[in-house]
């Protein structure tokens, strides 16, 4: 339950790296292990942080390792998925055909880019450090 979000965000990553076009089938499941297999690691670091020094009262040094942690993941995580959004809105705005669908498609990017927004944000709360 505790990972639920990134499950979240990694289902929004997939089925956008999925409906991609342009791209082969076997760099598609590349994408994919990689993100599966970065998620593993994310994960197993985060576990190993927590069992290390999660004690009460819990130290200082567990909230500055797992933030670190979280925010040398980022990009990682949103770098690469960044890539794709932007190859995909360059496929879309390259095919439409006029002027209104290129518009509306420009004009895409701004929920696009608060959706990604809203995703590393969410990310970053796992180094959340009151």
């Amino acid at each position: 339950m505790e990972y639920m979000a990134l499950w979240f965000i990694l289902g929004i990553i997939f089925m956008i790296t999925l409906i991609t076009s342009g791209v082969r089938l076997w760099q598609k499941a590349v994408i994919i292990c990689y993100y599966l297999v970065l998620s593993y690691i994310f994960i197993s670091r985060k576990e190993e942080i927590y069992r290390q020094y999660h004690t009460l009262p819990v130290p200082e040094k567990y909230w500055e390792s797992n933030s670190e942690w979280v925010y040398f993941m980022l990009d990682f995580y949103f770098l690469p998925f960044l890539l794709i959004l932007l190859f995909n809105y360059f496929q879309w705005f390259r095919k439409a055909k006029g002027t209104k669908k290129k518009w509306w498609i420009a004009l895409s990017l701004l929920p696009a880019g608060a959706l990604y927004g809203c995703m590393v944000i969410i990310f970053g709360m796992y180094g959340y450090r009151p």
